[in-house]
C-alpha cells in the first residue's frame, strides 16, 4: 500500500469512527424506548435529563447509592396512598395518620429495613387522640343563573363542620386578604374570597376574615393549574377551605359578572367525623457498630395525598442511608446507627406528632451517647418557576435540576458538624441556601435537635401538601445528592471524638 493509500485508509477510518460516535451520542442523548405499562408508577425516561453531579475520584465508595432506586421507594410509597385513595377516599386521602394507609406504609417500611441487614426491626404501637377525618364536602359559587361547583375545594386541616343542611352565603370578594383590602367592605354572616401564593407576604387572611364575621372562607392558591391543596389549621370557627387557581379565578370572574344589587351566593356543606380508637407507629432498625456511641436517622412516614416530596422522599434516603452502611463490617462502623420511621406530623394540633412526643420523653435513654441526629425530609423537589417573564402562558415550568433547600446543620455552637456539611453538600452537588437556618426548617428535627447535634434539610414550594406532588416531580438525581451528602456526613461525623462533635468541650450539648 502506498503513501496516499495509506493516508486515504487513515482517514475514512477515522472519519467512521467520527460517524460511530456520534450515532452513540446520539442515542445516548434519546430517551430508551421502554415497552407499555413495564414502567413503574413515577419513573420518566425523561429523567435521564436531570442534571447529575460527578462522583470525585476520592467518593467512588459513594457510588453505590443509586437514585433510581430510591426513586422506586418513592413509586412505592405513592401507591400506598393511591390504594387508600380507591378504597373510598376519593378526597381526603394519602398517607394517612390512624388509617390503613399509615398501617401499611409501617409494615412497608419494617420489610424495607429488614432487606437492608437492620436488626432489631419492630413496629412500635401508639394510641391516638380522636383523629379529625373529613367525610364530605362540597363548594359552589353562583351568579346569574350559572353555577361553578368549586371540585379543587379542599378543608383546612382540623376545621369544623357545617350545619347539616350547609350554608348558602353572600360572596365578597376581597382579593389579598389585606386590612387594606377589607376596608369599606362587610362580611359579616358572609363567605370570604381570598387570593394568596407562595412568596407573597403573609396576611392571615383566613383569620382576619373570621375575626370580621365571615361565616365560611375560600382561599384561593395562585398557582397554576387547579392543584387541590391540604393546609394546615385555619384557627377559624368558620370553615376554610383552600382552592384551586383555576377555580379560583372562574369564581372571581363570576363574582364580578353578578347583575348589580344581585351577588353572587355560595354554598358550602362538610360533614366531618372525630375517629377514636386509632393507633400509629414509629417503625425502628438497627446496624450495630464498635461502639455504643448513637448515630440516628429519622424520617416521617405520613403525608397527604401521593406526598412523594413531602414525605417519600425522605423515607427513601433513609432507607438508602441503612442499605449503604449495612453493606460496611460492624468493625468499621465506628457507632450504632438507628433508624425510625416516625408517625409524622400532618395530623396537626392536639395529639398530633405522638412518637415525636414519645422520643422526647426518652431523651435521656436515647441520646445519652448520640453523636448525630440526620432527619430526612423533603429532600429532592423539581426546580419550577411560576410563569417566567416573557414565558407567562406557560404557568408552572419546571428546570432539570431540584429545589435549593433550607438547611441547618449544628447551629453555630457545633462548628466541626457545620463545616463537615457544608462540605458534604458542595462535593454531591446539594444545593443549598446561602445561609444556614439558626433552628431547623420546621419539621421532625425540631424537637431532637436540643437533645443531640442535628441536620436537617427541607423545601416547602410549589407541589407541596398538593395532588399534583407526584413521584415526577422528585427527581433521583436529587435523592441520589442527598443521600450520598448524608452518608459522607455521618462518615465525617464519625471521625470525631464524642465530645467535640456533641460540643462539650465548650459546655453545650
Amino acid at each position: 500500500m502506498n503513501r496516499n493509500s495509506a493516508l486515504g485508509l487513515a482517514a475514512s477510518l477515522a472519519t467512521l469512527a467520527l460517524l460511530m460516535a456520534a450515532r452513540s451520542l446520539v442515542s445516548a442523548q434519546q430517551p430508551a424506548q421502554v415497552p407499555p405499562g413495564s414502567q413503574p408508577i413515577g419513573i420518566s425516561v425523561a429523567d435521564d435529563e436531570y442534571l447529575r453531579w460527578p462522583l470525585a475520584a476520592s467518593d467512588q465508595a459513594y457510588g453505590t447509592i443509586d437514585g433510581k432506586r430510591l426513586h422506586r421507594y418513592v413509586a412505592e410509597q405513592a401507591a400506598i396512598s393511591r390504594r387508600y385513595r380507591d378504597q373510598g377516599h376519593p378526597k381526603f386521602w394519602g398517607r394517612i395518620i390512624g388509617t390503613s394507609s399509615d398501617q401499611e406504609s409501617a409494615e412497608w417500611l419494617a420489610a424495607k429495613f429488614k432487606a437492608a441487614g437492620l436488626a432489631d426491626v419492630r413496629i412500635q404501637p401508639l394510641d391516638l387522640e380522636p383523629q379529625w377525618m373529613p367525610q364530605t364536602w362540597n363548594v359552589s359559587v353562583a351568579s346569574g343563573g350559572r353555577t361553578l361547583q368549586l371540585d379543587s375545594a379542599q378543608p383546612y386541616y382540623g376545621v369544623n363542620a357545617t350545619q347539616p343542611g350547609g350554608l348558602d352565603l353572600e360572596a365578597v370578594y376581597l382579593g389579598l386578604g389585606s386590612e387594606a383590602d377589607f376596608a369599606g367592605k362587610d362580611v359579616n354572616g358572609k363567605a370570604a374570597v381570598v387570593f394568596s401564593m407562595v412568596g407573597l407576604k403573609p396576611e392571615q387572611a383566613p383569620k382576619r376574615a373570621d375575626g370580621k364575621g365571615a361565616k365560611a372562607i375560600l382561599s384561593v392558591d395562585m398557582l397554576p393549574g387547579n392543584m387541590r391543596f391540604q393546609e394546615y389549621p385555619s384557627g377559624t370557627n368558620a370553615p376554610a377551605f383552600t382552592v384551586g387557581s383555576d377555580d379560583g379565578y372562574a369564581m372571581r370572574d363570576l363574582i364580578a359578572s353578578a347583575p348589580a344589587g344581585q351577588p353572587a351566593r355560595v354554598k358550602v356543606s362538610l360533614g366531618v367525623m372525630r375517629v377514636p380508637n386509632l393507633k400509629t407507629a414509629l417503625v425502628w432498625g438497627t446496624l450495630r457498630g464498635a461502639t455504643d456511641e448513637t448515630v440516628y436517622i429519622t424520617a416521617h412516614r405520613d403525608g397527604w395525598f401521593d406526598a412523594s416530596g413531602d414525605n417519600a422522599g425522605g423515607v427513601a434516603t433513609m432507607i438508602g442511608l441503612a442499605e449503604y452502611f449495612a453493606k460496611i463490617p460492624q468493625a468499621r462502623r465506628k457507632r450504632t446507627m438507628v433508624f425510625v420511621g416516625l408517625d409524622g406530623h400532618h395530623n396537626s394540633g392536639q395529639g398530633a406528632a405522638v412518637g415525636g412526643r414519645w422520643i422526647a420523653d426518652h431523651k435521656d435513654t436515647l441520646f445519652a451517647k448520640t453523636a448525630l441526629v440526620i432527619n430526612c425530609e423533603h429532600p429532592s423537589i423539581v426546580a419550577s418557576y411560576v410563569r417566567p417573564r416573557y414565558e407567562e402562558s406557560r404557568g408552572l415550568v419546571r428546570a432539570n435540576t431540584f429545589m435549593a433547600q433550607q438547611w441547618y446543620a449544628g447551629g453555630p455552637t457545633h462548628p466541626e458538624l457545620q463545616a463537615i456539611a457544608t462540605k458534604a453538600f458542595r462535593e454531591f452537588g446539594a444545593p443549598m441556601y446561602r445561609e444556614p437556618n439558626v433552628k431547623p426548617p420546621l419539621g421532625d428535627l425540631g424537637r431532637m435537635y436540643q437533645f443531640a447535634p442535628g441536620v436537617a434539610t427541607s423545601e416547602f414550594y410549589h407541589y407541596f401538601h398538593t395532588d399534583q406532588e407526584t413521584p415526577e416531580t422528585v427527581p433521583w438525581t436529587g435523592l441520589e445528592a442527598m443521600t450520598r451528602a448524608y452518608a459522607k456526613i455521618v462518615d465525617g461525623v464519625n471521625e470525631l471524638p464524642l465530645s467535640v462533635v456533641r460540643g462539650e468541650k465548650s459546655g453545650t450539648k
